[in-house]
Order: structure tokens, then sequence, then C-alpha cells
């Protein structure tokens, strides 16, 4: 048994890095002073100067080494990220110790697995299994479990889980069942836990790395990280080599337990899953392809990967700027000019808790999206403008990725009521839309912001996959967004029964509204898009002119009716139109 070490790794990783700085200072300046007493022949007094330099590096280098083993060692001892000092009881007096029985018991395992493919019988297999065993008591000791694969090699490091895989149908493409890896990792969890602390503490030899990752069946992998507690690089990894098989490669000819395992994985590190969407533009297009989970073959496993999802994406989830670039790479990937989430031979996911999780969860980006639409439409208002990353999204691919959440209705909802409760929030009403300038400029700025956030919801809504009706509903809703801020912030009207009066003339406007809609979707009217886009805005500047009659407010100008009229139009006509000729097209 080794010894009891306590080490604060902050202060033991500084004291190597000024070892390293001292090993570069003698390695520089030992070929000119060696050279120097070469020059010097006999009269050179310190004859053992060279000798005490050389010894003065290969201290520094085995103190290194020795440190680091010892900081290794501790770190997968006491798994936390927390600070001062990590203590344990080591299996291993050294390195070189840890080292030598890595390898003999790597022998053994290589011996009873030789003899196991000769006889393939369970006795055989029980003694591979029992060699494996042995080795689980020692494998917190990074040294050892790196020599130990390094002596196995990664071909009988495969073979091994190849072997326990054998009759277990499609194991090796499609992974295993949660029971089947239960009795697996009795079998060879050490190995998996071998080769995951190994990786974590970077000992693994280039063979193990991509190239390993890249020949491996990915039910191997999947079952590697079932199996052990693996970093969030080698989760990635892996996670990288099983989406990335193209999806008819995995058709639905048998239940896909690879990507129960990832789900499984994430769960327990969602913030791994985070960094995967946020370093890998592609990740997310594979991982949310339409069909990825519903034909996984899974009971509930849209569910699953739905929690997994909100876990990884939700508001204060992980690290703020990580999450973001996630998010990105998810709009991004999902509104693609091909997105299969838009229509086509893959189907959509309607009534999904996928959709509903990732509408919950994108809230708060909304407000970058309608800036996104802003400086589309207003590119002059500069101050609007979305920052990085979103400055870089297009806004044609934030409007599909909103059009492919809006095939579930329940999503579609979340995301209307997020757009209406972040135009009130931006309380337009302080700033009435004639006054001096430095008012006007915030009423512009404002409505220019309510109107993109429009325009995002009825370009997203030209692809939803929705009766007639609903869509007819929709529109109306959305093209009503401007008057709604327009008669309830700037015309407020305290008494009760006024108000309710004013509600009841929305909701009579919104019904005019949906009709003509339906009108020109049942082609019932031979007005165009364009001429309905038209009615609408005018009709909502009469109906907001009459509510400031009724209601004893003082009535518009014709100059300010216009002004209206082409702030309304600005914001909505072009929406309009595109998501008519859209749908009635």
């Amino acid at each position: 048994m080794g010894e009891f070490v306590g080490i604060d790794p902050r202060g033991a990783d500084q004291l190597i890095r000024q070892m390293e700085t001292g090993k570069d200072i003698l390695g520089r300046t030992r070929h000119g002073l060696e050279a120097a007493i070469a020059e010097a022949g006999a009269s050179w007094t310190g004859t053992q100067g060279v000798t005490a330099m050389h010894r003065s590096w290969a201290f520094f280098d085995d103190t290194q080494r020795d440190l680091k083993w010892r900081v290794d060692t501790l770190k997968q001892m006491v798994q936390t990220g927390g600070n001062g000092s990590l203590s344990g009881v080591f299996t291993f007096n050294s390195e070189e110790e840890a080292v030598r029985q890595g390898k003999a018991d790597a022998a053994s395992i290589a011996g009873a697995l030789k003899q196991h493919e000769i006889e393939n019988s369970p006795e055989s297999w029980r003694k591979v299994t029992a060699a494996a065993g042995a080795t689980k008591q020692k494998l917190n000791d990074p040294a050892y479990a790196a020599a130990l694969l390094s002596a196995l090699g990664p071909d009988k490091f495969r073979a091994l889980f190849m072997h326990w895989m054998k009759n277990k149908g499609p194991a090796m493409d499609k992974g295993v069942p949660p029971n089947t890896l239960k009795e697996g990792k009795e079998a060879l969890g050490p190995l998996a836990e071998a080769y995951a602390n190994a990786e974590r503490a970077g000992r693994l030899g280039e063979e193990w790395g991509e190239n390993f990752i890249k020949t491996t069946q990915p039910g191997v992998l999947t079952a590697l990280v079932a199996m052990s507690k693996p970093s969030t690089r080698l989760l990635n990894q892996v996670a990288l080599r099983v989406l990335g098989r193209p999806l008819t490669a995995d058709l639905p000819t048998s239940q896909n337990w690879n990507l129960n395992a990832l789900m499984d994985a994430y769960d327990a590190n969602p913030q791994a899953l985070q960094t995967l969407l946020a370093e890998n533009k592609d990740a997310a297009g594979w991982l949310l392809h339409p069909q990825r989970a519903r034909q996984s073959g899974i009971p509930d496993f849209e569910k699953k990967m739905a929690g997994v999802l909100d876990k990884a994406l939700r508001p204060g989830a992980g690290v703020d700027s990580v999450r973001e670039r996630a998010w990105f790479n998810i709009i991004r990937g999902m509104g693609a000019e091909d997105s299969p989430w838009i229509g086509g031979s893959w189907g959509t996911l309607k009534d999904s808790p996928i959709s509903e999780t990732l509408a919950k969860n994108v809230v708060p980006y909304l407000d970058q999206f309608a800036r996104g639409q802003s400086k589309r439409d207003s590119p002059e208002l500069t101050r609007l403008f979305p920052r990085a990353p979103w400055d870089g999204l297009d806004p044609d691919s934030a409007s599909r990725f909103m059009g492919g959440l809006m095939q579930d209705k329940d999503a579609a909802n979340t995301l209307m009521k997020a757009m209406q409760n972040y135009t009130a929030g931006m309380d337009i009403g302080r700033f009435r839309p004639f006054g001096d300038e430095a008012i006007q400029r915030e009423f512009t700025s404002r409505a220019a912001l309510a109107g993109g956030a429009a325009n995002l919801l009825l370009s997203g809504s030209a692809h939803a996959e929705w009766t007639d009706d609903e869509y007819a509903d929709w529109l109306a809703g959305v093209a009503l967004i401007p008057v709604s801020w327009l008669s309830n912030k700037y015309w407020p009207i305290e008494d009760a029964t006024t108000a309710t009066g004013r509600d009841v003339a929305l909701d009579e406007a919104k019904d005019g509204l949906k009709g003509m809609i339906t009108d020109y979707l049942d082609k019932k009217t031979p007005a165009t898009a364009a001429t309905v886009a038209d009615s609408i805005v005018q009709q909502q500047v009469e109906w907001i002119n009459e509510s400031l009659a009724q209601h004893g407010q003082k009535p518009l100008t014709e100059e300010q009716l216009n002004e209206v009229r082409m702030a309304i139009r600005g914001r909505l006509y072009d929406g309009l139109k595109d998501a008519l000729e859209a749908r009635g097209g």
C-alpha cells in the first residue's frame, strides 16, 4: 500500500510550471557552457560543472513527473471542482511501480483473451472478466490505467468489448439496452473506467486518439461512456461519432440504444451537451433532426431528450457565453435553407416535447431576433443592431427556426405569448409618437423592435402546417400587436367599462382581420396578398382613430394618421404580404 498524500493542485501546478521554466533555462544554457568547458580544456577548474548542471535538469524533470503523477492521481480519486487541498491513500508508492503493475495486469488480460479466442467457452470468458476485475482497485492511478491500456493496445481492448457484444443482435452498431449495459459493467466496467481515467488525465498515447474513435464501432463507444464517468471531451467525441453517421444508417429496424446511452450520459453532465452544441456547428443539426428521436425505437425517447436539452439550454444553465453559442448553432442549424424541420419527406415534430422545450428556453434571445429583423428592415437604425454572436445570424434562418417550432401548436402559443410580453415590456407608452425629437426617437426605436418581433412571427408562421382557420386566427392576432400597444399604451383608459369596450372592439377588429384573411385563403375574393395586407394596415389605422373618438380622445390629424399608418405599414406590410403569399399562393 502506498503513502497518504495531500496536495493543493493549484500550488502543485504552479510549481510544475516553474520547474519547466528552470529546465528551459538550463537547456538553453547547457550547450554554450559545455562548449566553453571543452574549449577551456585542462584549465577549467570546475570539473563537476557539467555534471551538476545535468543533475539539476534531471532533478527538475524527475520531480515534475512525480508531482504530476501525484496530482493526476489525487484528481481521479477525489473528483471535485472545488478548491483547496486534496488528499488520499495511494495504491502505489511511485509512478514507476504503477506502470509496472499496469503492464503485468495487461499481460494477464491478454493471456486470458487469447485462451478465450481458442476455447470460446463460458469458462474461458469468466477468466477474462476475472483478469479485468483484478484491476478495479488500482484504476484511480492514471499512470497505471495508461500503462494497462498501452500494453493491451487498441485492437485487444476493442476485441474485449466485441467478444462481449457477440450474439447480442446489432449491438456493435446500435448499442445495447440499459439492463445489458449493467451486466456488461460487471464484466468490463473496470476497463472502461481505465480508458476514461487515462483519457481525462491526458495520458493516452496517440494510437488512442481520433483514429481509435473513428475505427471503433459506435456500440462499443457508447458502452465505454455508459460504463464509466467520461470527461466532457471524451463524451463529445463519442457523440460526434454516433450522431455524424448518415441518418439512413440508423433506420428503425431495431432500437437505437446508442442514443439512449448518450442521453443518459448527458443527463449526468448537461454542460457537456452545451459544450458540444456550442463548439461543433453541425452537432445541433444532427442531434435535432426531426426523425432522430422518433426513429430511435425507444419508448418516450423524445421526452427524455427534451428533458436533457432543458438542463443544457435553460436560462442560467452552464456558462452564459457557451450556452449562447449553443443556441446560435441550434438556430442556424434548424433554420438552414434546407432544414428538415420545415416540411419535407421526413415529416415534422408536431406535439413534440422537444419543440416545446426549445420554444420555452429560447425566449431570452427573442430580443436579438427582433433586432435582426429590425436591422434588415431599418438598416439606418444602427443602435438597434443585435450584438455578437447574433449579428451573424441571418434573419431568414431565425424565421425558419421559428417556423420549425411552430409546427407544434403549444410551442407556437409559447412564442406568441413571449412576443406579446416582449412588446409590452418595452413600455412604449413612455414615449408618445408625436412629440419632440428625443421622444420620437425612442418611439421609433421601440416601434421598430415591436415590428421586428411581429415580422419574425409572421415569417415563421408561413412555415407552420396548420389549418387555414388556425392560420388566419394566428395572422390576425400577430397583425394586431402594434394596435394593441398603441391603444393600450398611448391612449390608456382608466374607466373599466370603457376599457372593456375598447377590448371588445379589439376582438371585433381581430375577427374582421381574420375574415379578410380567410376569404383570401379560400379564394372568395379577387384581392391579392398585397391588397389584403394593405387593407389590414388601413383598417387598423381607421380603428385607432374611431376608438379615440369613441372614448373622448383628441382625434389624430391627417398628418398624424399618415404617420401612424406608415409606422404600422413599415413594420407589418412585408411580413403580412409574404405570409399570405406563402400560404395562399
